[in-house]
């Protein structure tokens, strides 16, 4: 026998106890019946009083009515408010069914973010979410949020029915985070190949996963089109996590190709939209043990390397031995992995370790003495050019040959700022001396790693700076002589000393290895900036005397000028 329809009071009641305290169209639309009816029904509903609780609506009504206010709150854009229902009152097929209709959605929510997780864990063993196109939303999200594509890359072959544009969006998104860069934009342009347009939300990732690649493989401009449609696409579907991570990677690509206005428009804007929907801040910090924390320790390591007291290096030194040995155990990204070896010469070339500088030039890539580096990333580059400033500051210049490959491929991508960094080393590594009118361009540009270039150089650009601002070229340049008097005054102070009271407590130091005690009292005095006259005074000897043990002391520590004397003499406790 059926049993008797619902009164329209009673299913009122149960729309109201899905939707909460809705309005009377929204009933209506619900319940399918006319408005006037509707608000009869309310009237019942209000004499009846609150003197008694409402019977909870049966399961059976509220299975009839749950689909069609899940849809209802779709059309409004409800989309965590449907998520919450569908958890509290819906059947396994009723969620799994949900999940192909809004999975995606739910993914790009930063409020229905935490919703999709427990749906997805709660349905984990239904056969449903093993295949097809629900099996890649469960794996963008464990790509994305669990943070582990390896699992996901391992399950991929034998994942069944992933249309191949999803699988190809899934292979670049790996390879991506892998630093596949090469790989990551072949498959991100096989996924929006295979997508029929740009109206659903894994096509926009496609084309932000294209982007990003494009970036990684250092071709900026070819990067704003693709990031560029994503970002269109995500305001369209108020996907605003995609909405974020676009902005974020515009703002990344303008600050690369130098245009400062864009790169912190796009930036202002994401930041905007995480303080409207309260995300955590890029900036914002990270304990210590977190894996995320690698940058952030870094900087902390980097400040202590700016601050130059002996204590500070030390500090210096032992978080960046600790977060070497992260690097050895966990897998961390191209670009952090680079700012960690950056900081690691900073240090080797501060504690005048030319070993240690050695080895880090020793890996330029072998291909390049070929004279191509046609297909290097963008981290590659960066990566070239970092060990041509370490062999720079081992005395050990690289050749000629190399270095113009590398400066001919960063001038097609365009790389300007990876650019002026080489032209700074070339320029410094001249055979004949520094090349003056190459250190005077890069003084006259608009560079923001200027100052962090002249820190890190700082043995082999003190001396040229001190030439240039005593030549006659220098007097009609007032940006560049304000810049090189700057620069000189901040590196001649940022020379590794001791703190005050380690100063008081310093003893006279032994010969440092290497130099007899002799070498050692004339490097000791030129420290203290006496002229050779001064010393040769001192020591009571000839001054051509004092010229050989100054030539003998610039070849054992690989010294190219008076001013890095200077400073290795400050640094070995002169």
């Amino acid at each position: 026998m059926t049993p008797p329809a619902p009164s329209l009071t009673t299913q009122v009641l149960a729309a109201q106890g899905l939707l909460g305290a809705a309005d009377v169209p929204t009933l209506a639309a619900l319940l399918a019946q006319a408005p006037q009816q509707i608000e009869q029904a309310l009237l019942k509903v209000a004499a009846s009083g609150p003197a008694a609780p409402s019977p909870a609506p049966d399961a059976r009504l509220l299975t009839e009515l749950l689909p069609r206010a899940l849809q209802l709150l779709l059309n409004a854009e409800q989309v965590v408010r449907a998520a919450e229902l569908v958890l509290q009152h819906g059947t396994p097929a009723q969620q799994l069914d949900f999940l192909e209709q809004a999975g995606w959605a739910l993914f790009y929510s930063p409020a229905a973010r935490p919703l999709l997780g427990q749906l997805l864990s709660l349905n984990a063993l239904q056969p449903r979410l093993q295949q097809g196109e629900l099996l890649g939303l469960q794996h963008i999200w464990t790509v994305e949020v669990a943070g582990e594509p390896h699992q996901v890359e391992r399950r991929l072959p034998a994942s069944t029915g992933l249309s191949v544009a999803l699988r190809a969006t899934l292979q670049a998104r790996i390879a991506q985070m892998f630093d596949q860069a090469p790989r990551a934009i072949q498959q991100a342009q096989i996924a929006i190949e295979g997508f029929p347009n740009d109206l659903v939300l894994p096509a926009l990732l496609a084309r932000y996963s294209l982007g990003l690649a494009l970036l990684d493989a250092g071709q900026p401009q070819a990067a704003i089109a693709p990031l560029s449609a994503a970002l269109k696409g995500a305001n369209r579907d108020g996907a605003t996590l995609l909405q974020i991570d676009a902005l974020q990677a515009l703002s990344e690509v303008h600050e690369v190709l130098e245009l400062a206005a864009p790169a912190e428009l796009y930036a202002q804007e994401a930041q905007r939209l995480r303080r409207q929907l309260g995300l955590r801040e890029p900036q914002a910090p990270w304990p210590d043990e977190a894996y995320n924390a690698f940058p952030q320790l870094l900087d902390r390591a980097t400040q202590q390397l700016f601050a130059g007291h002996l204590v500070d290096i030390a500090a210096a030194a032992a978080g960046l031995a600790e977060l070497e040995q992260r690097e050895r155990k966990a897998f961390y990204c191209f670009k952090w992995r680079n700012r960690l070896l950056h900081a690691q010469s900073w240090l080797a070339s501060l504690r005048h370790q030319d070993a240690a500088l050695t080895g880090i030039s020793a890996g330029f890539r072998s291909d390049a003495l070929t004279g191509s580096f046609a297909g290097s990333s963008l981290y590659e580059l960066e990566l070239a050019v970092l060990q041509a400033g370490c062999a720079l500051l081992a005395a050990r210049p690289l050749p000629a040959e190399p270095l113009l490959a590398l400066e001919t491929e960063l001038q097609l991508r365009p790389l300007p700022q990876l650019l002026r960094r080489l032209h700074l080393i070339k320029a410094l590594g001249a055979a004949a001396g520094a090349d003056m009118p190459a250190l005077l361009q890069w003084l006259n540009s608009d560079d923001e790693l200027l100052e962090a270039d002249a820190r890190w150089l700082a043995p082999k650009l003190v001396g040229p700076l001190a030439a240039l601002l005593a030549s006659a070229s220098i007097v009609h340049q007032p940006q560049a002589r304000s810049r090189a008097n700057n620069l000189l005054a901040l590196l001649r102070n940022a020379a590794p000393k001791p703190t005050s009271s380690e100063a008081q407590a310093a003893p006279l130091t032994a010969p440092p290895p290497g130099l007899t005690g002799r070498e050692w009292q004339v490097l000791r005095l030129i420290g203290e900036q006496h002229s050779n006259e001064q010393i040769a005074s001192a020591l009571f000897v000839s001054v051509a005397t004092v010229k050989t043990h100054i030539n003998r002391v610039y070849s054992k520590l690989n010294i190219g000028s008076r001013e890095e004397a200077m400073q290795r003499a400050r640094h070995l406790g002169a």
